[in-house]
């Protein structure tokens, strides 16, 4: 209960009713650009679709504050990457969702720790409702 009562903040902040938080999907992408602002970050990705053309998406992700903790520098981000992303997609089908984890061309893993918390959360109430 103390660990729902540490993120419930984040939660209010950070609106997640538009992602579907039990379901995360992954891919091969290329930093198309990363918003590095507050409240809350974002990254725009080019991701192939299944007809094999190149469309943007756009994530959002934690706080500026989230990513320096973990030791990322907005210079880390640097447009014409490739790197490995996980994420939540969005509920109405649109391409785009809530960033979960980015695999940076160095190795180098960003978790993103706000959303985690409520992606446990619905997965398990997904599984509840079984």
């Amino acid at each position: 209960m103390a660990a729902l009562a540490m993120t419930a903040p984040t939660w209010a902040h950070h609106s997640l009713a538009g992602y579907d938080m039990a379901k995360t999907m992954t891919a091969e992408v290329t930093l198309k650009e990363f918003r590095w602002v507050s409240p809350h970050s974002s990254a725009v990705f080019v991701i192939k679709g299944a007809d094999g053309k190149s469309e943007n998406m756009t994530l959002a992700s934690a706080t500026p504050a989230t990513f320096l903790k973990q030791g990322f520098k907005p210079r880390d981000f640097q447009e014409g990457d490739k790197m490995e992303i996980t994420w939540h997609p969005a509920k109405n089908g649109h391409l785009g969702g809530a960033l979960a984890t980015i695999k940076l061309p160095n190795g180098q893993v960003f978790k993103d720790v706000e959303f985690e918390a409520a992606g446990r959360l619905a997965a398990e109430q997904v599984q509840s409702a079984k």
